[in-house]
């Protein structure tokens, strides 16, 4: 049987990894099949690797930090109690805290991106309810270039339930439980420009009161393409979303999120690193900067990247050529921000060797070992965390210094997840594209606790209030995974590949999509 055949693929034997290539199907325009690579033997304890701690008076984008290792605990004995129910962590605007709104308003819970819910999510993973967006239905008059429905970006829930997914083939959906029909799913609206153009990546935003969606769209076709943010809103009569409003960012394609912040501001990057602080009101950009190189052709300096911004109003944003950057807001009605500071990941390594592959064509970001594809996490101390192409984990002080790196597993593509942080902001979780995931004490980056995958994570954990962990992997499963302890709650077979951050939704249930277009709501 099928299913009993990924079953022990999957639990029983896990001889085998789905390597970094896996993930470099990320930019392609249909889900690929992933070569395995070897595994480590699943009866042993992974081993800890050391922190690697900067030399005190390190440039941030100069000078490689001195390789100093410090002992971490094994998993084993860092095994604990669970972590206390999540609270909400009282921060100043613009940055909304964690656990301040019902649902899930955009990717990674908040500006801070903490992938803390304020929910608590299902200890036991069913297939509760489903929609199939392949169904042509669902597209009609679909002329997109690209006609797989695969998602690869994530869902966003609002505080009725409501959940909003995007497609690989250019689709914005909401998507509400169908009042008929138990296990099933029923469209509120959708939408596509009429000029064609897809998210790719993309994940929407809500606005406070889950009214309007937000979106960025590549519209058109190369080379004439162009960077769009639309507002949709719920039409008055039919199934397609109204525009309340078009913002144009600039020309060239987008693949990633727009993150809102409480006073009303849509912070967007392209992928030609143009970033952009939009009003939310009304589409008019107050402001923009350009990160890294405006000339990044054809690759791009930007894949899937979601921008952090701090409570003083910094904005941090990855580019996949190279850097992490700092953004200052201009003051008074200026419309130019500034950079701060970056922050070279080829510049801050750690002792062990790189696995990289080099970058030609047309594609596979990533897999060269330079920059980051993640998203940065943003502690109450100010404290940037941030993984990377070259398999580290770092911690950067606001000044732009780092404070610690962590190798995980060498692979292609190492880290493409963005990190979520406990409560009391002691531990970071985040997946790799080789050992599964990891949890780092963000006190020093040693290791708490290994839950090996053998496969690659490229989905962002989200953690309810009760400290269990979900994340998604490419290996066709959903775990639950305790948070203090990384011991297995519950495990779900998708059946397909799930790339998304899992989203806990006010009723308790888990929302994932997958690699074959369907959105999935277990429970």
């Amino acid at each position: 049987m099928h299913l009993s055949r990924r079953r022990l693929l999957a639990l029983a034997s896990q001889s085998f990894a789905l390597g970094g290539a896996g993930l470099l199907a990320a930019c392609q325009t249909a889900p690929q099949a992933q070569a395995p690579t070897s595994a480590p033997n699943p009866t042993v304890a992974p081993t800890a690797k050391p922190a690697i701690a900067p030399a005190a008076s390190v440039a941030p984008a100069t000078v490689s930090p001195a390789a100093i290792a410090k002992p971490s605990p094994s998993a084993a004995a860092s095994v604990g109690p669970s972590p206390s129910p999540a609270v909400a962590v009282a921060s100043p605007s613009p940055a909304r805290a964690a656990g301040a709104v019902a649902g899930k308003p955009m990717y990674q819970m908040d500006p801070l991106h903490t992938g803390r819910s304020p929910h608590t999510g299902p200890r036991q993973l069913t297939l509760v309810r489903s929609i199939d967006l392949k169904a042509p239905e669902l597209r009609p008059a679909d002329q997109a270039t690209i006609t797989t429905p695969d998602i690869q970006s994530s869902t966003v829930v609002a505080p009725d339930g409501t959940i909003y997914a995007t497609t690989f083939s250019g689709w914005t959906y909401a998507l509400k439980d169908s009042p008929s029909a138990r296990d099933r799913l029923d469209l509120v609206w959708r939408f596509r420009p009429t000029e064609g153009g897809s998210p790719l990546h993309g994940t929407a935003a809500l606005s406070r009161d889950a009214s309007v969606a937000y979106v960025g769209y590549g519209v058109g076709t190369a080379p004439n393409q162009k960077a769009v943010l639309y507002a949709l809103r719920a039409p008055s009569s039919g199934q397609d979303a109204q525009i309340v409003w078009q913002a144009e960012l600039g020309p060239g394609a987008v693949g990633n999120s727009p993150t809102l912040t409480d006073d009303g501001t849509i912070y967007y990057v392209d992928v030609l690193g143009l970033l952009a602080a939009v009003d939310s009101s009304n589409g008019r950009v107050k402001w923009t900067v350009q990160t890294g190189t405006s000339d990044a052709a054809p690759f791009g300096q930007t894949v899937k990247v979601a921008p952090a911004v701090a409570p003083d109003g910094t904005v941090y944003t990855t580019a996949i050529t190279g850097s992490m950057y700092a953004v200052s807001p201009p003051g008074g009605n200026a419309n130019q921000g500034s950079i701060k500071w970056s922050f070279d990941f080829g510049q801050h390594l750690g002792p062990t060797p790189l696995v990289s592959t080099p970058v030609t064509g047309g594609g596979n970001r990533g897999q060269d070992a330079i920059g980051s594809a993640a998203s940065a996490t943003i502690g109450p101390d100010g404290t940037i965390y941030v993984g990377a192409n070259n398999s580290n984990f770092y911690a950067i002080n606001p000044n732009g210094q780092q404070k610690w790196l962590y190798e995980a597993e060498r692979e292609l593509a190492g880290i493409w997840t963005t990190a979520a942080l406990s409560p009391d902001a002691s531990v970071l979780y985040f997946g790799a594209n080789k050992g599964g995931m990891y949890a780092l004490n963000t006190r020093d980056g040693s290791l708490k606790w290994q839950f090996p995958v053998f496969g690659s994570i490229y989905s962002s954990p989200a953690l309810d209030a009760q400290g269990t962990l979900y994340t998604g992997s490419s290996i066709e499963h959903v775990y639950a995974i305790n948070s203090g302890t990384g011991q297995p709650i519950a495990d779900y077979d998708a059946g397909a590949a799930v790339w998304t951050a899992p989203s806990i939704r006010p009723d308790g249930t888990l929302v994932v999509g997958d690699r074959t277009g369907r959105i999935l709501v277990l429970g």
